[in-house]
């Protein structure tokens, strides 16, 4: 195992050590993807035992959209994010150190629940969080670093799907393997969706598995 893979590993089994036990509740107002209608669509608002808590609920980690195991994270720049108590003070510390290092935060989003991945049920509705619906996923720069779909390797063809234009040589704002942020969110775990296989490529997003 290498060093940084090794150090990843550290700072989540502190974090989990750490991380007061939540409530025995999980309350969360969430949406859910209408493939037919192209939208997020409100759902009804939960409220259970955390006992009651079913598989798809129970994310990586042990994270879930629970509010109740959510921590809001205060930069030193003035902005805010909300991640799954179990990673939010690696990540805050991750993101400091690359502020001290000169890497410019402009925007970040975490927890956002919304049933967006999965198989599609009968109504055409998507069954499944996706990492940002656990609080175990970051957007960083969101106008500057977009998700692009038809990139099985980056080139001008890739389609540009949400965000803004990445442009690593010309954008300070714009991510890229070397960048402070990237290599900061790796040394706690946290993987960069540019680097991910497959037809997508997600500029802006950092989860554990970079999906």
């Amino acid at each position: 195992m290498c060093a940084s893979h090794l150090e990843a590993d550290i700072w989540f089994l502190l974090a989990v050590a750490l991380a007061a036990e939540p409530s025995d509740r999980c309350t969360y107002h969430h949406s859910v993807w209408s493939t037919e209608e192209g939208r997020a669509l409100p759902a009804p608002p939960t409220d259970k035992p955390r006992s009651a808590l079913e598989p798809h609920e129970v994310g990586p980690l042990g994270c879930t959209p629970c509010e109740q195991d959510q921590r809001e994270v205060a930069l030193s720049n003035g902005l805010t994010l909300t991640l799954c108590r179990r990673i939010a003070e690696p990540v805050r510390r991750a993101l400091e150190g690359a502020l001290r290092e000169g890497a410019q935060l402009e925007t970040v989003q975490g927890y956002r629940p919304v049933l967006s991945r999965g198989p599609i049920d009968e109504a055409g509705r998507r069954t499944a969080f996706s990492r940002h619906g656990y609080g175990i996923a970051l957007d960083v720069n969101r106008e500057h670093n977009g998700l692009y779909d038809d990139c099985v390797a980056w080139s001008p063809s890739c389609r540009l799907l949400q965000g803004g234009r990445w442009q690593p040589d010309e954008d300070p704002l714009s991510l890229h393997t070397e960048h402070p942020m990237v290599q900061a969110l790796r040394e706690v775990g946290m993987q960069w969706g540019g680097s991910i296989a497959g037809k997508q490529k997600d500029f802006m997003h950092f989860s554990p598995d970079g999906y």
